[in-house]
């Protein structure tokens, strides 16, 4: 992974954080000049983000990864909605932040793409390419689910063309109600 692909994962990754915060807006100018830098539209959508009204922007954030969950941005919500299999599959993508040296924050879940766009961005060595697989094949269902006019929709088209575009995406739960037919149990290891 060369190194313009990771400061693309970590632009990424903040970008698909919750806009609520002050962090959020103050990491956003900060990185606009790199994303900028980098020659990719990266920059561009980073300029339309800033100039967005920031209380619109939470409400389009929630609207669409919060209560949508063809949209949600947990990765292991894709593959097995609320089964009792995410459990094992969330406590093994812990393990890989642990063996990382890293902790999964107390509010978020380990299978949280922005949480493991920044572990690969990173880390990239230490994460498994069945993972990177799985993230690529998220992006790809939520990019194909989103308007093309979308103002999320062209982070997911550049995150599956940086991390190789699958030509499908996962089967969701409700695709693929017998869950054994899944590929779990993962292994991250």
């Amino acid at each position: 992974m060369t190194d313009e692909t990771r400061v693309v994962l970590k632009l990424l990754s903040g970008l698909l954080d919750y806009p609520g915060a002050d962090s959020f807006w103050a990491r956003l100018a900060d990185r606009i000049e790199v994303a900028e830098e980098l020659e990719s539209e990266v920059g561009q959508i980073m300029r339309r983000f800033q100039h967005h009204d920031q209380v619109a922007l939470e409400k389009l954030y929630v609207e669409t990864f919060d209560f949508d969950p063809k949209a949600a941005l947990y990765v292991t919500a894709h593959e097995l909605g609320d089964s009792r299999d995410r459990g094992e599959a969330l406590i093994e993508l812990t393990n890989l932040y642990h063996e990382a040296g890293y902790e999964v924050p107390d509010d978020q879940l380990a299978d949280y793409l922005p949480l493991l766009l920044e572990l690969l961005a990173v880390r990239p060595g230490l994460v498994p390419e069945v993972v990177v697989e799985r993230v690529a094949k998220v992006a790809y269902n939520i990019a194909q689910h989103l308007d093309a006019a979308h103002l999320y929709r062209p982070l997911f088209v550049i995150l599956n063309r940086v991390l190789g575009a699958p030509t499908e995406g996962l089967p969701t739960a409700e695709e693929c109600p017998d869950l054994a037919d899944l590929p779990y149990p993962i292994e991250y290891q």
